[in-house]
């Protein structure tokens, strides 16, 4: 008996329809794998209402592998349709379709004139402000985020942010709140946060929204903006030291961030397909960013050095 689900985060979602009994596929993304990637969602059994459905998944059970057979992307309130043929989803087993729905969800979101920042992370000052770090991989996202948490911050998002713009600043409205830590922060920068999971390779779990609750009521109002640092932090490094980032560099790095999950820079097995070639979202990003790039021209910085130094560096800054 084929199986019918809906996979929704925040105001967009995602049509799945099953060949077969989609027990094995909704097991599979109630995995906290699933969270660590895909933002704050929820598996739903009917449409919902209120969800700009604009995806649908034709998904045939396999009994190994991902493949997607054809898709086909349309403009305005049009539903795409992606088929596939996949095994269920399985952390290390068979992750393929967890990034493959990262990536249209990512579309749909931007369908809808908002942004997901990949290899973005945020947290919340005192202020009730967030600051936003971008960084490419072991950069020092997860490091500083779990430095927030222990030193009394609340972490917004881990790994993927999704931001949207409300006259013409920059507010984080949701992401992903699995956080994934080295243990070795805490013998080396003292950090004492709980573990609730950990990693086939050793590295912490932690679920935001077990040790931070507010997190959750803050996103669903919307944090703004305050400042945006890319960071350039090690383990082997000194101190820590920042500069401003100006003119057309604030607009490619926030571009590479911005689109890297509709490209496919994000890579999966085989390989990620592009859902660049609707001009029509893409335009609202480029036009997203460009306001973004605009409002945060004297708040947009790089950031290099030791994790604890930086992290010291940049809530200092937010006094």
């Amino acid at each position: 008996m084929a199986g019918l689900l809906y996979i929704v985060s925040s105001d967009v979602g995602i049509e799945v329809v099953v060949d077969n009994s989609d027990a094995d596929v909704v097991k599979g993304f109630e995995s906290s794998f699933a969270g660590r990637y895909i933002p704050s969602f929820t598996i739903e059994s009917s449409r919902p209402e209120g969800v700009f459905v604009g995806a649908r998944v034709e998904w045939k059970l396999a009994d190994k592998g991902f493949k997607v057979e054809s898709y086909g992307l349309y403009s305005g309130d049009g539903v795409d349709i992606y088929s596939i043929v996949s095994a269920p989803p399985a952390p290390y087993v068979n992750e393929s379709p967890y990034f493959f729905i990262l990536q249209v969800l990512a579309r749909q979101y931007a369908r809808r004139g908002k942004i997901v920042f990949t290899d973005a992370v945020s947290f919340m000052n005192d202020n009730g402000e967030a600051v936003m770090l971008l960084g490419y991989p072991h950069t020092g996202k997860s490091t500083l985020t779990a430095l927030a948490l222990d030193r009394g911050f609340v972490p917004l998002t881990t790994e993927n942010t999704i931001v949207e713009l409300r006259n013409d600043s920059a507010y984080i409205v949701g992401g992903t709140g699995i956080l994934v830590y080295d243990p070795a922060i805490r013998r080396l920068y003292g950090v004492a946060i709980p573990v609730h999971e950990e990693t086939r390779h050793g590295y912490h779990i932690v679920d935001l929204d077990k040790v931070r609750p507010e997190r959750r009521e803050a996103l669903d109002k919307g944090v703004p903006i305050d400042r945006i640092y890319v960071l350039h932090c090690s383990y082997s490094s000194a101190g820590a030291d920042y500069k401003p980032v100006k003119g057309r560099k604030i607009v490619k790095t926030l571009w590479y961030f911005a689109t890297a999950l509709i490209k496919g820079v994000d890579y999966y097995e085989p390989a990620p397909l592009d859902l660049s070639t609707d001009q029509e979202t893409m335009q609202k990003i480029a036009e997203n960013i460009k306001t973004i790039a605009e409002t945060y021209t004297n708040r947009f910085y790089e950031i290099f050095g030791k994790h604890d130094k930086a992290f010291q560096l940049i809530t200092r800054e937010q006094k």
